[in-house]
C-alpha cells in the first residue's frame, strides 16, 4: 500500500535540501552550477549525514532514467523523506520502493520555538501572517513577490549542502 505521510518527527537536527535535480542535463546551465556539481552535492550530502539522520527534501531530487534513481538512493546516507517537486514524476510506489517516505505539500509544523512552519516545494503566495515558509523551486533566480518569511532551500543558494533545520531557523529565534 502506498501513502503520504501527514505527520513526521522533525527537530532542530533534521538535514533539510531542495532542488538537487541529480541527472538533470540542463540544469548545470539554466542555473549556472560548478562543474562535478552532481559528485558536489553527493560528497557534501555523504559528509554531513550520517546514517540514521533524518533528511527533508523539498522536491525535485532526481530527473533522468528509473535505474539512475536507483543506483543513487542507496548511495545517499540518511532517512529520506521527500515533497514531491514538479520534477519527481515517478509514482508513489517507486519511492517507497528505494526507501524514500513521500510528504504531503505543504507541510505545517509547529516547531518547538513557537515558530509556525510551512515546508513547500514551490513558494506559498501569499503567505498567511506568523508563518515561515521553507520551500524550494526557484533555484538561485530572484523572486521579488518573495518575502523575509520564505526561506529558500534551493541548493545553490546553501552551498550545494544539506543544511540543519536549527541553523536555518536561527535568525528567526528571538
Amino acid at each position: 500500500m502506498s501513502m503520504v505521510l501527514n505527520d513526521i518527527s522533525l527537530g532542530n537536527q533534521t538535514w533539510l535540501i531542495s532542488d538537487t535535480h541529480f541527472f538533470h542535463a540542463n540544469i548545470a546551465e539554466y542555473c549556472s552550477r560548478p562543474d562535478g556539481w552532481q559528485d558536489l552535492i553527493l560528497e557534501n550530502w555523504n559528509h554531513f549525514i550520517q546514517p540514521g539522520d533524518i533528511v527533508f527534501h523539498l522536491g525535485d531530487l532526481a530527473l533522468g532514467k528509473k535505474e539512475d534513481l536507483q543506483a543513487l538512493a542507496p548511495l545517499l546516507k540518511g532517512n529520506l523523506y521527500l515533497i514531491r517537486g514538479n520534477h519527481d514524476r515517478r509514482g508513489n510506489a517507486f519511492y517507497e520502493s528505494l526507501g524514500i517516505k513521500l510528504v504531503k505539500d505543504p507541510y505545517r509544523l509547529e516547531h518547538s520555538s513557537g515558530l509556525s512552519l510551512v515546508f513547500s516545494h514551490q513558494p506559498i503566495v501569499p503567505l498567511m501572517p506568523g508563518i515561515l515558509n521553507l520551500h524550494g523551486h526557484i533555484h538561485n533566480n530572484p523572486a521579488p513577490e518573495l518575502g523575509p518569511r520564505h526561506i529558500n532551500i534551493s541548493i545553490e543558494v546553501r552551498q550545494y549542502r544539506p543544511w540543519r533545520l536549527g541553523d536555518v531557523l536561527q535568525p528567526y529565534l528571538k
